[in-house]
């Protein structure tokens, strides 16, 4: 091999073996940002990582573990990627220093909920709660518009605010019924009566 070979090939070796390196880096960086414990390894997220640990999303004994990103992305390789580029861009807010509007948006996706909630298969705890989905989705009404945070609520894995107290802010004429459950079922009856498909 002539000295002009020889450094093609040595030029092309270290190119190819770079470019491997790269791509192990960026492939197992896709795939440790899939993990919640991704998450949870920023400061500003580890009170709701835990609470995302303690919740049934983390914990389900039913069907695999709902990550951070199967809720907050669409589904699908596209939703994936779209999540992967603003939590990117997350990172680099923060590790440059920038403060200011909120950098990082939690939305969940109804498509996400319905990937592993079909409306045909939500369970009612207690008889005598049923909740009528199909008619509330029918209506274009998302599930992050009464379940609001299943998986963020309470450092103790508990939604902040029930299911079932947000049904009075559409359902006005069945206020006065609403208000008075107490009278009839303590307050934890009330957290544990709602919903489960877990």
């Amino acid at each position: 091999m002539t000295k002009t070979k020889l450094h093609a090939f040595g030029l092309i070796t270290v190119i190819a073996i770079g470019a491997f390196i790269l791509a192990a880096l960026i492939g197992g960086t896709a795939v440790y940002s899939t993990k919640s414990s991704f998450c949870g390894s920023c400061k500003i997220m580890q009170t709701r990582y835990v609470a995302w640990e303690r919740s049934t999303h983390a914990r389900s004994v039913h069907a695999a573990t709902a990550d951070c990103i199967d809720c907050h992305s669409e589904p699908g390789a596209i939703g994936n990627f779209k999540a992967h580029l603003n939590g990117a861009r997350y990172v680099l807010v923060r590790l440059t220093g920038g403060t200011g509007r909120a950098i990082l948006q939690g939305k969940v996706y109804m498509s996400a909920c319905t990937e592993c909630h079909t409306v045909r298969g939500i369970v009612v705890k207690q008889p005598g709660h049923e909740i009528n989905h199909a008619a509330h989705i029918a209506h274009s009404i998302e599930c992050f518009q009464c379940h609001r945070n299943p998986s963020h609520g309470t450092l103790l894995g508990e939604p902040t605010l029930h299911a079932m107290d947000t049904c009075e802010s559409c359902h006005t004429q069945q206020q006065y019924q609403m208000a008075r459950c107490t009278a009839c079922h303590s307050r934890s009856m009330i957290n544990n009566l709602f919903l489960s498909r877990h």
